[in-house]
């Protein structure tokens, strides 16, 4: 419901005009009746409500596994400056998991007085709510409902590193999916930071078959909203792109042909050209 609302809000917006007064008391009344018309008259086509879905699905399963990650793209809107605390308490509405962290964030921006926040303010109070927050909800229950549909665990989820840490014995206890709002990842990383190399460059080196799979769903959200700017479509099509490439040079000129905007000093485009360069090496 929260995709389509936004959705159905970019729609709204393509009707103004920059020739009318929209702020007129009698426009206003006449856009709400207009809306109001349309909300009883709703027809999804399966070909339109796919990609909603799918969506909400991929956003769903960040919520539950990474909160602290689902906020932080979502404040770090690409096609806004500002951040309005009347749209996040929009949002709030229709999330029912992990909702604490959401509402703490808009209670410290109203507590400072503020109506919109910049993306570096948001970051700042999201931070700040995460130290007050209590743990994320447990994820079992809903490993069981997914798979009740398709097979889901927290190894799809976060990798298993079974397979690739390198033979060091550790002394540190097992570490608990829920117990932090952090990527199971970053903490095995931090508790081993001084006995053995990171995860990441363990597997720097090693040839991957596929882009799309090495792609956690982290990472997906992140490229398409840093990267792409919040468009999956052409996120999709580069990766498909990409796949058929033979080796990293073409991969290269083929990214700077398509989007030579890019900044090639941030870390998503270091993650992403990280995953190219396994597949194409």
């Amino acid at each position: 419901m929260k995709n389509l609302l936004n959705a159905w809000r970019k729609e709204t917006s393509k009707i103004q005009s920059p020739y009318f007064n929209y702020d007129a008391p009698e426009v206003k009344e006449a856009q709400k009746e207009f809306m109001n018309i349309l909300s009883r008259n709703i027809a999804i086509t399966q070909e339109n409500f796919k990609p909603l879905l799918l969506q909400a699905t991929q956003e769903t399963i960040l919520l539950i596994f990474s909160p602290y990650d689902y906020y932080m793209h979502l404040i770090h809107d690409p096609k806004a400056n500002k951040i309005s605390i009347k749209d996040l308490k929009r949002i709030a509405k229709y999330v029912k998991i992990n909702q604490d962290l959401l509402l703490k964030l808009i209670e410290k921006a109203e507590e400072n007085g503020l109506d919109k926040i910049s993306k570096e303010e948001a970051s700042k109070l999201l931070n700040e709510a995460f130290d007050s927050t209590q743990e994320p909800e447990d994820v079992e229950g809903y490993i069981e409902a997914f798979s009740k549909i398709a097979p889901l665990s927290e190894d799809m989820i976060y990798g298993s590193s079974k397979n690739y840490q390198p033979e060091v014995k550790s002394t540190q206890p097992n570490v608990q999916i829920n117990s932090r709002f952090e990527s199971p990842k970053n903490i095995l990383n931090d508790q081993h930071s001084e006995k053995r190399p990171t995860i990441a460059d363990v597997h720097r080196n090693q040839k991957i078959e596929s882009i799309r799979k090495s792609i956690s769903i982290n990472q997906r959200f992140m490229f398409i909203n840093t990267l792409f700017a919040g468009d999956e479509e052409s996120f999709n099509q580069t990766v498909d792109d990409l796949e058929r490439l033979k080796n990293k040079r073409e991969a290269e000129e083929y990214l700077s042909e398509n989007y030579p905007f890019w900044d090639k000093e941030s870390e998503e485009h270091e993650e992403f050209m990280e995953i190219v360069s396994k597949r194409l090496n």
